[in-house]
């Protein structure tokens, strides 16, 4: 990524501070959220416009993050789950998290300080004694890993109502 474009995505940073938190509504969240928006942005060498991919960049992890988590999504974005779908949630949140026991202990570890006592990724490095980097590491290790293992399921429910 060039230099000019980097400093201009350093100087909106507060917009895309602004859309994550009007999404979100929780400061550590956000903070996770924008950082690594930018950190996906400036992974790619050339944009036309790196501006209006990270806001597509901060938009989309905003609802990833809201549609994995526990979260009660805001008034604003009903559209991105109905009534109908909460059943199906449910049970692929328990499906998840008996996925997510079978993780090794330090992934687990960190995957249960992200989703279930808040912790940013900085935090959970500095309660686990791990580097930052070994933190999201293993953060996106986790995520790989439970997504393989939901894909699996999923088609194989589906080939069973097939039948």
């Amino acid at each position: 990524m060039r230099e000019k474009d980097k400093q201009m995505l350093a100087d909106h940073y507060l917009d895309f501070y602004r859309l994550a938190y009007d999404m979100l509504h929780n400061e550590t969240d956000v903070e996770d959220v924008v950082q690594e928006s930018l950190a996906t942005t400036m992974s790619h060498a050339m944009l036309n416009n790196p501006y209006n991919y990270c806001m597509r960049v901060v938009r989309h992890n905003c609802i990833r993050l809201l549609t994995r988590s526990a979260y009660s999504l805001p008034d604003h974005l009903p559209e991105l789950r109905s009534e109908e779908e909460d059943g199906a949630t449910e049970k692929r949140m328990q499906q998840l998290w008996a996925l997510k026991d079978q993780l090794p202990h330090r992934v687990r570890n960190i995957l249960d300080l992200y989703y279930e006592k808040g912790y940013t990724k900085a935090e959970i490095a500095e309660e686990t004694g791990t580097s930052f980097a070994m933190v999201t590491k293993l953060f996106y290790k986790g995520h790989v890993r439970l997504k393989k293992q939901m894909e699996q399921i999923e088609k194989e429910q589906k080939y069973n109502n097939n039948d």
